[in-house]
């Protein structure tokens, strides 16, 4: 990989001509530290989140592309089209959330299952502007910004605002009274918003009196025409409370706006994050390009998590249900995936293929690699229906009612998994398939050699859940193992199961 270099020494003769002492700067850097060249070739980058997992996203918006770096230096797409996103953000749990400023909303993305769901599309009954920048507050919510940029500059809003959406996906707007906000950061301690003003080179502070409840807003840097340029845009905060605001160069501010020094690279920066093993690397998104540099501080850490969608987008959109389109590179693409379905976690071959749920009865499903000389598909199958479907032992005999009576073996057993109790119901023999799904009456196609592990897991104070894994004998054989370990069963522990 080719590096481009700034050195310290061309850095610290910049920045001598400050008011405030190099010195200062210079140990927040890691020594003898360059600011390096990750990748380049992209149209304009921005948008750097690194995430829990130990892989770096960032936006190349003309592409509609997120891109993702790993930590041996490969690079991919991770989403593509991406909605012209811009800003991102992991929470520490390892969920992302994006602006999607070319599809005018707020997202909430699963990064193992590919589901996307809208936090946010609209305000008052009009689409957003052009959502550009976001940070989580602590409280389980998120402020962004809602700026427009561009030839169009005709906005539906009646300002370009702030806005916050609360832990339960309420959306408000929360300051009006900016020109364009642009950059949006929130202080470790959750108490205080940093709002960017780029069209007057602004820094404003506001104090966060309680959840997406602000006071006054106070000025506290405006930056040197000179040396600064048009700015602030993104931003990103050390565990020390310095705020890294990106001008001409990355401007290194206290929390009270107080100048530290200025870090120079080698193209325009638009947005910055900490991240790394030790989370000591500054990463920097500068125009076609991706920088680092080593520090001896560290980022602040992670947000535990942000807000949930409103639920009659969440539980009613079965739009986004389905998995976006993910590229991780090869070898991603051999390890386990673990899928959040609601409350459970299904940890799943990379090879078990997720696609959109065939119905309204279905969370999820997937396509399991079938055997040799299989006529018939194998599916794992998941749902959740109201007040339990009619209870655990009535499924099991719809289970077993499934396949025919003649020759037909069902064996059932019970244990426990670390997400709850469960029931697992093991059957082989002629299945009696329905193409209008297993309530449907009418004709059924017969299917010999046919097995199914079917699972009722019951998450405690949540819901029970039914896991489903149908197919050919030999292809449910093969997959049994993985089918077990997809929620955490232990086949040796399970006891025999009496209906």
């Amino acid at each position: 990989m080719r590096y481009l270099t700034c050195s310290l020494a061309a850095f610290l003769a910049f920045a001598a001509v400050r008011t405030l002492s190099a010195d200062e700067l210079s140990d927040l850097i890691a020594p003898g530290a360059e600011v390096k060249k990750v990748t380049g070739d992209c149209k304009f980058t921005e948008g750097p989140a690194y995430s829990p997992k130990g892989f770096l996203l960032f936006s190349d918006i003309p592409n509609s592309r997120i891109v993702r770096v790993d930590a041996d230096g490969t690079v991919s797409d991770f989403l593509k089209p991406s909605g012209a996103a811009n800003g991102l953000v992991f929470d520490a749990a390892g969920n992302l959330y994006a602006c999607q400023g070319g599809a005018r909303r707020v997202v909430k993305m699963g990064t193992q299952d590919g589901k996307i769901e809208p936090l946010c599309e609209t305000y008052d009954g009009q689409p957003l502007n052009s959502p550009n920048d976001l940070a989580l507050d602590g409280h389980g919510g998120l402020y962004f910004t809602d700026p427009r940029y561009g030839q169009d500059s005709k906005i539906d809003q009646p300002c370009m605002g702030v806005y916050y959406i609360n832990a339960a996906g309420k959306t408000t707007r929360v300051i009006d009274g900016r020109e364009r906000p642009n950059g949006v950061l929130v202080s470790s301690d959750h108490k205080t918003l940093f709002v960017a003003e780029p069209n007057k080179r602004e820094l404003w502070s506001y104090p966060i009196t309680d959840a997406g409840k602000l006071g006054e807003g106070t000025l506290i840097y405006t930056g040197d025409a000179a040396l600064d340029g048009g700015g602030p845009d993104g931003m990103a905060l050390d565990s020390h409370g310095h705020i890294y605001a990106t001008y001409k160069s990355v401007v290194v501010l206290k929390s009270d706006g107080s100048l530290v020094g200025r870090i120079p690279v080698p193209e325009q920066p638009a947005n910055c994050t900490f991240g790394g093993p030790d989370n000591k690397t500054l990463y920097i998104t500068a125009r076609t390009s991706l920088y680092s540099l080593h520090m001896n501080a560290a980022g602040a850490p992670l947000v535990a998590h942000g807000p949930k969608p409103a639920p009659q987008l969440s539980r009613q959109d079965r739009s986004f249900r389905g998995p976006a389109r993910l590229s991780q590179g090869d070898k991603d693409a051999e390890k386990p995936k673990v899928v959040t379905i609601e409350d459970i976690k299904l940890t799943v071959p990379a090879t078990w293929k997720q696609q959109p749920p065939a119905n309204k009865l279905r969370l999820a499903q997937f396509l399991i690699p079938a055997a040799e000389g299989d006529e018939y598909p194998t599916e794992l199958v998941i749902s959740s229906f109201p007040g339990g479907g009619g209870g655990v032992d009535a499924n099991l005999k719809r289970w077993t009612d499934q396949f025919s009576s003649e020759g037909r073996k069902v064996k059932i057993t019970s244990g426990e998994s670390p997400q709850g109790k469960y029931v697992l119901h093991d059957v082989t023999g002629t299945y009696m398939f329905s193409s209008g799904g297993p309530f449907a009456p009418g004709k059924k196609e017969a299917r010999p050699n046919h097995r199914s592990l079917s699972v009722v897991l019951t998450v405690k104070d949540k819901a029970n859940y039914f896991i489903r894994l149908t197919g050919t004998e030999k292809a449910v054989n093969a997959a049994a193992e993985a089918f077990r370990t997809s929620f955490g069963a232990v086949a040796k522990d399970e006891k025999e199961y009496e209906i």
